[in-house]
């Protein structure tokens, strides 16, 4: 026992090893716990997610809130349409055209019965009867009717017509003013000149022309021959039936080139003497002052082209009612009117043509005025 303990105490001492330190061992059951915790929470997102899917599911198939999301839809639509609406009634050009289709409708039904005999006169051969013969013979044969007839054809040829040519007209004087500002610099430039705003206005005229013809048309045709048709698009229909589409823009020639100098003319008269009198009077020209412009803007435009209207007429009323079809072209109707009735014979039809030109240009520009400044545009002038 001696020696054993000798030989413990003569042993060296082996150093201690350091062991690192453990690492923390949760307690039985903890981890098992926190398994579970998470298996808790993706159970909880799980639930959620399909409360949520059922949720939107039930709100899917409930009437009620369909019905909501319709009207949501509807009203947000609406009011989409009406911004747009207004957007477009705003523009200067609806206003021109809606001011331009006014003073068409209200100056045409107010000389409608002067225009009817006008318009007889120049689809007829021979001596035309005194005006109030003509006049009281249409109302002893077809009452006060006969006054209007072929105007609710006028009227929808007439609004369209004017509500382009105002529009194109002052669409084209800011264009060729624009042109005219291009090509100078370091100057003042100057208003419009005289000829510019006639060629703006002859311009105009033809663009509404040949929007328009088929319309005009179909106005001579029911106020020559009521008897035949019944109506703006049943006329139309049955010329464009019986002598194809073509004969609704019979006379379209001699309307263009009539056109340029009676729409230049009229718009370009007019516009130089309401200036003027702004000018000289330090002052805008009240309606008397316009009515009596425009009257007389008319009436110079209209002895200037009168001629040409009649062969225009001429031609549209060929074939129709047992007439024959006599003329091809603008000029073989010219020069067979003159020599079989005479040099005259183009200028049928102006006397009744005056009376009817003469207050319709004054009441057209009058009102196009007053509906202007009612919804807040002015002319560039």
């Amino acid at each position: 026992m001696t020696a054993r303990i000798a030989h413990v105490k003569a042993c060296p001492r082996r150093p201690r090893r350091h062991l690192p330190p453990l690492a923390h061992v949760s307690p039985p059951g903890t981890a098992q716990s926190t398994s579970s915790s998470n298996t808790n929470n993706v159970s909880s997102d799980l639930s959620g997610q399909e409360s949520k899917l059922a949720t939107a599911h039930q709100s899917a198939s409930n009437p009620t809130t369909l019905n909501i999301a319709h009207k949501n839809a509807f009203v947000a639509a609406a009011t989409k349409a009406r911004r747009s609406v207004a957007a477009i009634t705003s523009s200067n050009s609806v206003k021109y055209l809606i001011a331009g289709a006014i003073a068409g409708i209200v100056s045409r039904t107010a000389v409608s019965p002067l225009e009817v005999v006008a318009t007889v006169n120049m689809c007829t051969s021979g001596t035309a009867p005194p005006l109030l013969r003509q006049l009281r013979l249409l109302f002893q044969t077809e009452g006060l009717r006969g006054f209007f007839k072929g105007n609710a054809a006028n009227c929808l040829k007439v609004a369209p017509t004017k509500g382009i040519q105002f529009v194109a007209f002052e669409a084209l004087k800011r264009v060729l003013f624009r042109l005219r500002e291009n090509r100078r610099t370091g100057t003042k430039v100057k208003p419009l000149m005289a000829w510019e705003r006639f060629v703006a206005g002859g311009l105009a005229g033809m663009t509404a022309a040949i929007a328009c013809y088929p319309l005009d048309t179909a106005k001579t045709l029911l106020t020559a021959h009521p008897e035949r048709f019944s109506g703006v698009l049943q006329t139309i229909a049955a010329v464009a039936r019986q002598q194809g589409p073509q004969a609704l823009y019979r006379g379209l020639s001699p309307t263009l080139v009539a056109m340029m100098p009676y729409a230049g003319l009229d718009f370009a008269i007019y516009e130089q003497l309401k200036l003027w009198y702004m000018h000289r009077n330090k002052k805008e020209a009240n309606l008397l002052i316009l009515l009596a412009i425009g009257a007389f803007a008319g009436t110079v435009a209209q002895t200037a082209c009168h001629p040409l209207d009649v062969v225009r007429k001429r031609l549209q009323l060929q074939g129709i009612g047992g007439r024959p079809i006599q003329y091809r072209s603008m000029i073989q109707a010219a020069s067979g009117i003159m020599k079989k009735e005479g040099p005259f014979a183009l200028y049928r039809g102006l006397q009744p043509m005056y009376i009817s030109a003469i207050p319709s240009a004054g009441v057209s520009y009058v009102v196009y005025e007053s509906v202007k400044k009612a919804l807040g545009v002015r002319s560039f002038h």
